[in-house]
């Protein structure tokens, strides 16, 4: 025989040998088990049964093991040589939910739900951040939020467990001048000369946004005093002026029933650190907190936000302008965002009132309850403050008496 006949008989023994080996490889990491057979009284060495099965027959001197799958809410996760399966858990604890279901091969498994994380068995509510902090890591069902202090050029103004601290507004690159400087719980303030652009679509996130001041002002259109002229308002307010040129911009963009707020607003900032007037400032800066800390609504829908818009009385918002609101704002503004962009159509109307009529139509309408607890939270804010009181008893006295006006309409 040749050496060339010699190579692929060679070769075909070679292949024999590796697959015989593999098998055998095989068949010994199979897991085993020492069984007696009855009939011999032999001691064998019996395959374990893989996951997913129970064993339904033992070996025997001249059969394998048999084995049989788990019948339906059993479950066997590892190879063993058992009669039966395991008992797949029942039902999830308190707080928990479902995050994979029983089969053949694994148990049930639970987990806390959304907001929750386990410690010791129980699920617990996850840390929230408190303002001026934010989260670094977030709460998972198994572990609790981070926190973290906002660093420099950051803030945050809510109490939350998924915000994280937001940068400061850099006024100076969009072209503005910066009336207050960012703090840990506080964005910058801006004014540039567009402050006064009363034309400019409210459907834009505004960051100011003062449903406070908005309720609070809404004496100024009464029919007493919707007629007074802005330079008589101004010089009825007592503390530090608003410069003229403020003002007279004011009167070139702003309609008639837009004037008047916009010129408070001003006044506000200019007198915030007033003693006798500070104790008005700072009742309408809590009555914001509040509010914001109340309409701060992680979960809101669109659907939410349309059936609050469509809750509120007077000149209905359309879809359209709802649906650029929750494009344009953090979800945590969109309702006060919503609020706000109704007023400015609603110049005329009552606030607090418009806030009663939506909490009846929402009750009537099943609307979700924390929806309609946000809005029965900053209607009682709004309607307890007794800020107004006092903004409307200052400037009406001060209308009333003729001679407190100067000649000179403004002040430099």
């Amino acid at each position: 025989m040749s050496a060339r006949d010699m190579q692929p008989r060679t070769a075909v023994k070679l292949r024999m040998f590796f697959v015989v080996s593999f098998a055998w490889a095989y068949q010994d990491n199979t897991p085993k088990y020492q069984h007696h057979d009855a009939v011999t009284s032999e001691l064998l060495l019996c395959d374990q049964c893989p996951p997913g099965t129970a064993v339904e027959r033992h070996c025997t001197s001249f059969s394998p093991t048999v084995c049989t799958p788990c019948p339906e809410r059993l479950f066997a996760e590892h190879w063993h040589w058992g009669e039966s399966c395991q008992h797949c858990t029942t039902v999830c604890k308190e707080r928990q939910v479902v995050k994979r279901e029983c089969n053949a091969t694994l148990d049930r498994v639970c987990e806390c739900v959304p907001g929750y994380h386990l410690a010791v068995e129980f699920c617990i509510p996850h840390t929230t951040c408190p303002p001026g902090s934010g989260v670094a890591i977030l709460g998972t069902p198994d572990s609790d939020t981070i926190c973290e202090k906002c660093p420099l050029g950051f803030f945050s103004s809510m109490t939350s467990g998924t915000e994280r601290c937001i940068p400061h507004r850099d006024c100076s690159k969009l072209g503005m001048k910066t009336l207050r400087v960012g703090t840990a719980t506080q964005d910058a303030l801006c004014e540039s000369e567009n402050t006064f652009d009363c034309s400019k679509k409210q459907t834009e996130c505004q960051a100011d946004v003062s449903l406070c001041e908005e309720a609070i002002f809404q004496f100024l259109s009464s029919p007493s005093l919707a007629s007074v002229p802005l330079e008589q308002l101004l010089e009825s307010l007592p503390g530090r002026k608003v410069d003229w040129k403020s003002v007279e911009r004011l009167k070139k963009t702003c309609n008639p029933e837009q004037q008047a707020p916009y010129l408070l607003r001003l006044w506000r900032e200019q007198n915030k650190d007033k003693g006798k007037l500070h104790n008005i400032i700072q009742g309408l800066t809590k009555c914001e907190r509040k509010v914001s800390r109340c309409a701060g609504l992680k979960n809101v829908t669109l659907g939410d936000l349309l059936l609050l818009a469509d809750s509120l009385p007077g000149e209905k918002l359309s879809e359209e302008s709802v649906r650029a609101l929750a494009l344009s704002c953090p979800k945590q503004r969109h309702v006060a965002q919503l609020l706000h962009l109704w007023k400015s159509r609603n110049v005329s109307m009552d606030l607090s009132t418009a806030l009663k009529h939506s909490v009846r139509q929402l009750h009537s309408r099943d609307a979700p309850k924390t929806l309609l607890r946000t809005i029965k939270r900053i209607k009682k804010v709004i309607s307890t403050s007794a800020a107004h009181r006092q903004y409307e008893k200052i400037i009406t006295t001060a209308l009333g008496d003729r001679l407190c006006f100067k000649t000179k309409p403004y002040n430099d």
